[in-house]
C-alpha cells in the first residue's frame, strides 16, 4: 500500500517539473527568436544604408571626373563625352545615372543655363539646348551648389526626354577653374565655367540598395524633413501589397546632397512569415509531448512492477518443471554426459556415459575420478572441443576414439563444475583415414600424370584444387582457403585472363558443352608457362543454372615451345621453296611453249607433269604461308564495297575450265541488281575458288555445280551446291582444321592439302562474316558462308529474279 503511494505522488511530483520546464523553456525559446528576427533585419537595413552612400560616392566622382575633363578643356567634344561615359560604364554600375552633361550660361543672356554637352546619345540628344533656368528647382539647387561648392540634387522633375515629360532627379556639380600663374609670369583669376550634372532615374537607384530588399523589406524614400504628407519618392512594393502591420520598423533621417532624406524601412509579409515566431508553440507542443511520453513510461513502469512479481512466481515454478525435464533429457540422451567438480570427481552421468565407459568388471562411475575413466585426460585444459583417443582393451575392438568438448560453469554458489560431452567417432575416424590415403594415392597419379584437377561448387562458392595444381601454378597458401582456384586469375598473364573467363562463362551459361581455353601464369622466375584447360558443367539445377564445375589443366609449355619450332621451321621452308618455285614454274612455261612448236608429244607429257606438280607444291607453299600469317596475326584484310556480280562472273570463268576438267557443269545465280558487299576483293576470290574447286573435284561426273547468292538480314549468304559423296558425319568437327581429310575412297584419289578450308573460315571470319555446311551422304553438300553488305547498297531485293550470267561476262 505504501509503495502505492509513493508512485502516485511521484508521478505528481514529475508532472509539476515537466509543466514548469516547458513554460521556461518557451520563453527563453521566444526571447531567442525574436533577438533573431530583429538581428536578421538590421543587417538587410544595414547593407541598404551602406549600398546608399557608395550610390553617393558613385555620383560624386562620376560628376567630379566630368568636371575635370571641362576644366582641363572646355571645347569637349561629344566623342570625348562617348568615351567618358563607357569608361565609367554609365549604364552597367546600377547606379540609376541615365546620362551626365555639362550646362552653362549664355553670352547674350547670362541668366540662362542651357545644355551644351549631354551623353549617352539615348536620351541626351533630346535635351540638348534645353534651359535648365525655365526650372525654378534646377535654378535652386545651382544657387546653392556653387555657393557651397558641392553636389546639389533636384530629386524630382518633369524632363522632355524623346517627346515625353519623364520624372527624373538631376545632380548638379560647379565647374570652377581656380586661379593660377600662367607660363608667361601672369596671374590668371579663377572662373566660372558652368555646370556639370546627371540625370537620374531616381527609381533605379533605390531599387538596387540590397538583394533582399525586394522581398524581405519595404522600403519608401521622401526628401522632406520630418514626417510628410506627400507620397513618397520611392517605393519598392505597391501599397495595396504592403504588409499592413510590420512587426520590424525602421525609420531613418540622413542628408544628402545638401537635402533631408528621410527612409523608411518596414519587413515584407514574407519576410515575417520565414521569421521563428512559431519556434515557442513548437517548444512547447514538444515539451508537452515529452511529458506525456514520461508520465506514460511511469504508469508503464509501474504496470510492469506488478507484471514482473507476478511473473516471478510462475517462473519460480516453471523452473522446477524444467529442472526435472532436464534430468530426463540428460538422461536419455545419445550423447555421452559426464559432470564433475573441479577436481574430477564425478558427480552426474547419464545412460548414454555408463554404456560408452563401462565395462562388465566396473561397478560404477559416480564418486570416481574422471582421469581414471579417460586416461589421456587433461583437466587443466581450458575449455574446447578435442578428441580423446582410448586406448584398445580386452572388450573393444581395438583403440576407441572420441570427440569431447568441455565445458566449464559455476553454481549459484559459486562452485566450479565441468560438463564433458562426449561422442564415439572411432567408425567415423577410420573411413577418413581411408577416404585420405585413398586421395594421397589420387594426388601421387596427378603429379605423376603431371595433371591439375579442380572442382568448383558455384552455390556455395568454394573450390577443390588437387596437390599437383597447387604445385603446378606454384599456390602454396589461398587468400581464401574455402575457394584456392580464385587465386589463380592473379597469377594469370593480363593478356589470357579474358579467355578463361570467356571459355568458363560460355559453359556455364550452357553456350557450349566444353570450357577449352590456354593461358600464361606466373612462373617463380621472370618466365611465363602455358597451361591448357579443360572443364566441363557437371550438375545443373532445375531451371538449368550451373551448380559444380570439374576440371582439368596440364602444364603445356614444352608443346607450345615445339608448336613454334614447328611453324618458324615451316615458314622458314615455306619462304625458302616459294622463290625457287617460282623460276621452275617460269621456266617450265617457257619449255613448254618451245615444245608446242617442237611437236615433241614424249617431251610435252613430261613437261606438263612437271608443271602440274610444281603447281601443286607452289599452292601448298602458298596455303601454309596463309597459314602461318593467319596463326601470326598478320594476314591483311583490305575490304571495301565490291559489286557482287562482278565477283561472282570473275570466279565463275576463273573456275571454269577446272569444272570442265572435272566432268561437271557449272551454274551460276546471281539476284537481279547492283548490289555491293563489304569485302577485300583478293580473298573473297580465293575463298570463292577454294570452295569451288573443292565442289568440282567431289561432284559426280555429269551433275552440275551451283554458284549462288541469297540476301540475309544486312549481309549475303554465298552458297556452293555440289552432288557426290558427302561428307562423313563422323568427319564433321574436325572439317576446318588444318591439314584435315576424311578417309574415304573417293578422298584418296583426290589431290588436296587439307589447309583450304581452314584458311577459307579464317579469311571469312576476319571479313566479318561466318562459314558452315551442311552435307548429306551420296546426296547433296553446301558450303555457305556471309557477307556484310556495303552501306550505300540497297537492302533489299527479289530473289526470284537473277541476272543474265552470259549479260554479266559481256559487260564486265
Amino acid at each position: 500500500m505504501n509503495s502505492k503511494r509513493s508512485s502516485f505522488w511521484l508521478q505528481w511530483l514529475v508532472i509539476g517539473f515537466c509543466l514548469t520546464a516547458s513554460i521556461l523553456a518557451t520563453i527563453a525559446v521566444k526571447r531567442i527568436a525574436d533577438h533573431k528576427s530583429e538581428d536578421n533585419f538590421s543587417v538587410i537595413v544595414e547593407q541598404a544604408v551602406t549600398s546608399l552612400s557608395r550610390t553617393a560616392e558613385i555620383y560624386e566622382r562620376t560628376l567630379g571626373g566630368l568636371a575635370g575633363l571641362f576644366i582641363a578643356s572646355q571645347d569637349i567634344s561629344f566623342v570625348e563625352m562617348d568615351d567618358y561615359a563607357r569608361a565609367i560604364n554609365i549604364h552597367g554600375n546600377q547606379s540609376g545615372i541615365n546620362a551626365i552633361g555639362f550646362a552653362s550660361h549664355g553670352e547674350a543672356d547670362p541668366d540662362s543655363l542651357i545644355v551644351r554637352r549631354i551623353r549617352p546619345r539615348t536620351p541626351g540628344e533630346s535635351v540638348i539646348g534645353t534651359d535648365f533656368n525655365l526650372y525654378p528647382e534646377i535654378v535652386k539647387a545651382a544657387k546653392t551648389a556653387r555657393e557651397t561648392g558641392t553636389l546639389a540634387l533636384v530629386p524630382d522633375i518633369k524632363l522632355p526626354i524623346n517627346g515625353e515629360l519623364l520624372s527624373k532627379g538631376i545632380l548638379l556639380r560647379p565647374v570652377t577653374r581656380i586661379e593660377r600663374i600662367t607660363s608667361d609670369g601672369s596671374l590668371r583669376p579663377a572662373e566660372f565655367l558652368g555646370y556639370v550634372f546627371a540625370i537620374l532615374d531616381m527609381n533605379r537607384a533605390f531599387a538596387t540598395l540590397s538583394p533582399a530588399q525586394n522581398e524581405l523589406v519595404e522600403l519608401r524614400a521622401w526628401f522632406a524633413e520630418g514626417t510628410p504628407a506627400t507620397p513618397p519618392l520611392f517605393q519598392n512594393i505597391p501599397a495595396a501589397d504592403a504588409n499592413q502591420n510590420p512587426k520590424f520598423v525602421r525609420d531613418m533621417h540622413v542628408e544628402s546632397f545638401g537635402r533631408p532624406l528621410r527612409l523608411l524601412w518596414t519587413g515584407s509579409n514574407k519576410f515575417d512569415l520565414i521569421q521563428p515566431f512559431r519556434a515557442p508553440w513548437v517548444m512547447l507542443a514538444l515539451c508537452l509531448a515529452l511529458t506525456a511520453l514520461i508520465v506514460t513510461m511511469l504508469r508503464f513502469m509501474n504496470r510492469r512492477e506488478r507484471t514482473i512479481t507476478r511473473l516471478v512466481e510462475e517462473k519460480s515454478n516453471e523452473l522446477v518443471t524444467r529442472e526435472t525435464e532436464r534430468r530426463s533429457i540428460i538422461e536419455n540422451a545419445m550423447l555421452a554426459i559426464v559432470s564433475t567438480d573441479a577436481n574430477g570427481q564425478i558427480l552426474q552421468v547419464n545412460g548414454a556415459a555408463q554404456s560408452l565407459l563401462l565395462t562388465p568388471k566396473t561397478i560404477g562411475l559416480e564418486s570416481r575420478n574422471i582421469v581414471e575413466v579417460l586416461p589421456g585426460l587433461d583437466p587443466s585444459e581450458p575449455d574446447s572441443r578435442f578428441k580423446l583417443t582410448l586406448p584398445a582393451t580386452e572388450y573393444s575392438h581395438g583403440e576407441t576414439i572420441l570427440e569431447v568438448e568441455k565445458n566449464t560453469w559455476l553454481t549459484s554458489d559459486g562452485e566450479i563444475r565441468v560438463t564433458l560431452l562426449m561422442r564415439d567417432i572411432t567408425k567415423r575416424e577410420r573411413q577418413a583415414r581411408q577416404i585420405a590415403k585413398m586421395e594421397e594415392r589420387w594426388d601421387l597419379a596427378l603429379i605423376g600424370a603431371q595433371i591439375g584437377v579442380f572442382d568448383i561448387d558455384f552455390e556455395k562458392n568454394t573450390s577443390v584444387v588437387s596437390k599437383m595444381w597447387r604445385m603446378m601454378m606454384n599456390i602454396t597458401s589461398s587468400i581464401d582457403p574455402a575457394d584456392p582456384f580464385k587465386d589463380l586469375l592473379d597469377r594469370i598473364h593480363p593478356d589470357d585472363r579474358e579467355n578463361l573467363t570467356k571459355a568458363h562463362r560460355a559453359c556455364i551459361v550452357g553456350g557450349c558443352e566444353r570450357a577449352e581455353a590456354r593461358f600464361r601464369v606466373s612462373d617463380s622466375g621472370s618466365d611465363w608457362r602455358w597451361i591448357q584447360s579443360d572443364a566441363i558443367v557437371v550438375e545443373w539445377d532445375e531451371e538449368g543454372t550451373a551448380l559444380r564445375m570439374i576440371g582439368t589443366q596440364v602444364d603445356i609449355t614444352d608443346r607450345i615451345r615445339v608448336e613454334r619450332m614447328k611453324q618458324d621451321f615451316v615458314a622458314t621452308v615455306s619462304h625458302e621453296l616459294r622463290t625457287p618455285l617460282t623460276s621452275i614454274k617460269g621456266s617450265l612455261g617457257l619449255l613448254e611453249s618451245q615444245l608446242a612448236e617442237a611437236n615433241l608429244p614424249v617431251a610435252k607429257r613430261l613437261v606438263d607433269i612437271a608443271q602440274s606438280n610444281s603447281e601443286r607444291l607452289y599452292t601448298l607453299v602458298n596455303d601454309i604461308l596463309d597459314m602461318e600469317k593467319m596463326n601470326a596475326g598478320q594476314m591483311q584484310i583490305d575490304a571495301k564495297a565490291e559489286c557482287l556480280s562482278k565477283l561472282l562472273v570473275l570466279v565463275s570463268d576463273q573456275i571454269a575450265p577446272y569444272a570442265a576438267q572435272c566432268g561437271v557443269g557449272l551454274d551460276v545465280s546471281i539476284p537481279k541488281g547492283n548490289y555491293r558487299i563489304w569485302t577485300d576483293q583478293k580473298r573473297i576470290i580465293q575463298v570463292l575458288t577454294n570452295l569451288l574447286s573443292n565442289a568440282c573435284k567431289f561432284s559426280d561426273q555429269g551433275t552440275r555445280v551451283r554458284l549462288s547468292a541469297q540476301l540475309l538480314s544486312g549481309e549475303v549468304r554465298i552458297a556452293v551446291t555440289n552432288h557426290g559423296p558427302g561428307i562423313p558425319e563422323e568427319f564433321h568437327p574436325r572439317i576446318f582444321q588444318p591439314f584435315a581429310q576424311a578417309d574415304t575412297k573417293a578422298n584418296k584419289k583426290k589431290v588436296g592439302t587439307g589447309l583450304g578450308l581452314n584458311i577459307s573460315r579464317h579469311l571469312v571470319e576476319s571479313m566479318g562474316g561466318t562459314i558452315g555446311f551442311k552435307s548429306i551422304p551420296d546426296q547433296k553438300t553446301i558450303f555457305w558462308f556471309t557477307c556484310p553488305l556495303a552501306d550505300d547498297t540497297d537492302k533489299n531485293f527479289d530473289e526470284t529474279e537473277t541476272e543474265n550470267i552470259d549479260q554479266l561476262r559481256a559487260a564486265s
